[in-house]
């Protein structure tokens, strides 16, 4: 009885490891990259946030998709994208935000974030296939948690516009708050004449509320119709950065700046599968001497028919910036579609720009098929060996 037992065991364990190499059948493996190997964390407040970037590449031509799985003692403390997908021409860059418990000792914390890529394709050669091949990689974290708040920030990037005679006056900076506590940084204008003789013009203004390790771009906008046409010099002064610069700016008489924009591209896939929902990312730019808003309205045709109509929120562009406008669409049938439209901006408009989608069928991966095919030559073998053991334990009564 024991070696009928033992054998029927044996048969079990043979075959789950035959269906498990069916299901794991895999191409040419690609080389993942994960940088940094290990992020630390310092001087993070109790109850507080802190944010690092990790980025991910592979050598691979087709999309790969990769899982990050929290691990340690400190993985409800993370935030992070778990599900991406990474190939060659596009790397990844993902956000890792810690928020450790308002009651948790002082002390050091670890952790990791596991990294681990589908498998990286099927290659099949002269019939035989090879196992399969999955790249797993482990970043290490080290998270160090205080109670003493640190306020320490950095300023950079002060920039100021011309203006026409009544616009607002736009300014804007970048600040990269280093402390560990929320900042909301206190930002002093000083405006003087042309010959800095004498201050015409003091504007303080709170900046919006930047998370510890996080640099956000700033912009403030002071009104203008106080100020006769002429050149301005203006001191620009963040409190708790303990930084400042002098610019200078002109206020114009109207019409004096041009407002000039131009529509990039359209971004789309150009392959996609009916159901599939599909990403739209619409850039522009403002080649222009002053700020302008800015709109994209267009829409998505098949034969000729809309299918849905794309249109924007108006968005500030500041002089020299890039924005882009995202739009999300689902195919529900075959074809080809085109997204065209234009942006609207200081009443003048773009030249159209249109993109191209070819929508199919989905198609059922060869990976699928055999996942499929391993389950149900697993349940057959299960209950196979089941009916086995059954024989086994009915002739052993019998014998007995």
């Amino acid at each position: 009885m024991t070696n009928r037992k033992f054998r029927a065991g044996f048969l079990l364990l043979a075959g789950l490891l035959i269906v498990a190499n069916i299901t794991a059948i895999v191409s040419s493996a690609g080389i993942v990259g994960v940088s940094p190997g290990n992020i630390y964390f310092k001087n993070v407040l109790r109850g507080g946030y802190a944010e690092k970037y990790l980025t991910i590449t592979i050598n691979s031509e087709e999309p790969v998709d990769v899982q990050l799985i929290a691990r340690g003692d400190i993985k409800d403390w993370l935030e992070f994208q778990e599900n991406i997908s990474v190939s060659k021409n596009n790397p990844k860059r993902v956000k890792i935000s810690i928020k450790p418990p308002s009651d948790i000792p002082n002390g050091n914390y670890t952790g990791f974030i596991r990294v681990v890529t589908d498998p990286l394709g099927t290659e099949i050669k002269e019939k035989h296939a090879t196992s399969t091949v999955r790249a797993v990689i482990d970043v290490s974290l080290s998270v160090e948690v205080t109670d003493i708040e640190v306020i320490r920030c950095s300023a950079r990037n002060f920039k100021v516009n011309s203006v026409e005679e009544k616009d607002d006056i736009t300014f804007s900076v970048n600040i990269l708050n280093e402390g560990n506590v929320r900042l909301k940084p206190k930002i002093i204008f000083e405006i003087w004449d042309q010959e800095q003789i004498s201050v015409v013009k003091t504007v303080e203004l709170k900046g919006k509320e930047i998370l510890p390790t996080r640099e956000e771009k700033l912009s403030f906008n002071i009104e203008s119709h106080d100020l006769d046409l002429g050149q301005y010099w203006v001191n620009v002064e963040v409190i708790e950065c303990l930084a400042s610069e002098t610019l200078t700016f002109d206020v114009l008489e109207p019409g004096t700046l041009k407002a000039e924009g131009v529509l990039l591209d359209i971004l789309s896939k150009v392959w996609a599968e009916v159901g599939e929902t599909i990403p739209i990312l619409v850039n522009f730019k403002n080649t222009g001497e002053k700020e302008i808003e800015a709109q994209f309205r267009g829409k998505i045709t098949r034969n000729g028919k809309i299918i849905q109509i794309l249109e924007s929120e108006k968005t500030l562009v500041p002089v020299s910036e890039t924005t882009n406008f995202s739009f999300y669409f689902t195919p529900r049938k075959e074809g080809k579609y085109i997204i065209s439209g234009r942006v609207f901006y200081d009443k003048k408009r773009t030249f159209e720009l249109s993109a191209i989608v070819n929508v199919v069928k989905r198609k059922i991966s060869i990976r699928e098929v055999i996942t499929s095919i391993a389950y149900a030559l697993l349940i057959i073998f299960i209950v196979f060996l089941i009916y086995k053991i059954r024989e086994e334990k009915r002739r052993y009564k019998k014998e007995g």
